[in-house]
């Protein structure tokens, strides 16, 4: 009956079920074949992904400096407060706008209104306009919307990032979730095998029941299940990419460590009651 018991139950059911039971997961080492764990690791890095949209989507604030130094520079520079300062803007527009470089160096420019000859030769560019306005930089270019939330007669900076930002938020963050994405799967990937690899090499000398590695990737990735899982709640709570990745694999560390203590990793005489 035990066994029959086994054979039917579905392989999420027991993945989730083997989680909080040291016991269930080396005793469910076994019963996921290649396909499965491949599903099992996606799902566990979409858990770790999950935050980084999530904060993207409702960040009101950005640091413009890492990704565009050039034009977060010009930006607060004191030549771009002292135009903003004196600009007519009302309405999320500026009044009779007419031509005026703010600032004009070898490789950089801004202004109103610039004109081609202005921006000739020049790598990173600010054209403003009546309602919008255009940042060329890195070989890029990006068009954005006046929009509230900061005074730009006291603050241009804060005014002309939050703008750029909320205008290209779906972009910024669809970056972002690629950049970061690669990180978390790089380190899951790390994790995963190497974590398996030691416990493979375990069976030559008989330390443990583990007989091949992909039983080593089973037990590594539902011992993984309790740390991606409290990563993710922490990233929706206060994002930050390389906590997530600390938790996880501190997590891991604890998890191997309980196992370990109440299995030895090796199989009792009988155990299936541990199956699901």
């Amino acid at each position: 009956m035990q066994r029959t018991k086994n054979k039917t139950t579905a392989f999420p059911v027991r993945f989730f079920g083997s989680l909080f039971s040291p016991r269930r997961m080396f005793a469910n080492r076994d019963q996921f074949n290649w396909l499965q764990i491949i599903v099992i690791f996606i799902f566990l890095t979409a858990v770790m992904v999950m935050p980084i949209p999530f904060y993207y989507n409702h960040q009101t604030n950005f640091n413009l400096s890492p990704f565009l130094p050039h034009i977060d520079k010009m930006m607060a520079s004191n030549q771009m407060q002292t135009a903003m300062k004196v600009a007519n803007y009302h309405d999320q527009q500026f009044k009779d706008v007419k031509h005026q470089v703010i600032i004009k160096t070898k490789e950089n420019v801004a202004g109103f209104d610039l004109t081609a000859e202005d921006m000739a030769g020049r790598q990173n560019v600010i054209n403003l306009h009546t309602s919008t306005f255009q940042v060329k930089s890195v070989g890029s270019e990006f068009k954005a919307k006046y929009v509230p939330g900061h005074d730009l007669k006291t603050d241009a900076h804060a005014f002309l990032v939050n703008s750029w930002y909320q205008s290209n938020k779906v972009m910024i963050g669809l970056f972002m979730l690629m950049a970061l994405g690669l990180i978390i799967v790089g380190v899951n990937l790390i994790l995963v095998n190497g974590a398996a690899f030691f416990l493979f090499l375990s069976r030559h000398n008989k330390i443990t029941h583990i007989r091949n590695f992909r039983e080593g990737v089973n037990l590594t990735l539902m011992m993984m299940g309790i740390g991606s899982l409290l990563a993710m709640v922490i990233g929706l709570i206060h994002f930050d990419v390389t906590i997530e990745l600390t938790v996880q694999s501190l997590s891991l560390a604890f998890v191997v460590l309980w196992v370990y203590l109440k299995t030895k990793f090796k199989d009792p005489e009988v155990d299936q009651t541990m199956l699901l």
